[in-house]
């Protein structure tokens, strides 16, 4: 299962270039974590299996939701070895994915577009 999260302006992409790609098994991780983050309710609306659009107005939603993400990985409490062996992600890695999420976000909002994630 992999999701793609692109910019977007009613339900159309706008920049198939401008993404992020969700890394295997961080999905489970997130679900697994849900409690630790943020607005995690917001990130669950993007659908592994099909197209979800999220509107400008959610989107600083998201954008804290990937924010909580860095914040528990710098106060993490939990040895990064467990996480590799379960889900095959550092904390490196994690910091990475929800830094590019935050990016994508503040691009987003910046410019008065939406979200849409594709799931395969």
């Amino acid at each position: 299962m992999s999701l793609v999260i692109f910019l977007a302006q009613n339900l159309a992409k706008i920049n198939g270039k401008m993404c992020v790609v969700e890394p295997e098994n961080m999905g489970d991780f997130l679900y697994d974590f849900k409690d630790s983050f943020e607005n995690y309710n917001y990130y669950y609306k993007f659908e592994p299996y099909r197209e979800t659009y999220i509107d400008n107005e959610n989107i600083r939603m998201i954008k804290i939701f990937s924010i909580s993400i860095t914040r528990w990985v710098e106060n993490c409490k939990i040895e990064e070895s467990k996480l590799i062996d379960k889900y095959n992600l550092s904390f490196t890695k994690i910091k990475k994915y929800a830094k590019k999420i935050t990016e994508l976000c503040d691009f987003a909002i910046n410019n008065g577009y939406g979200l849409l994630g594709k799931g395969d």
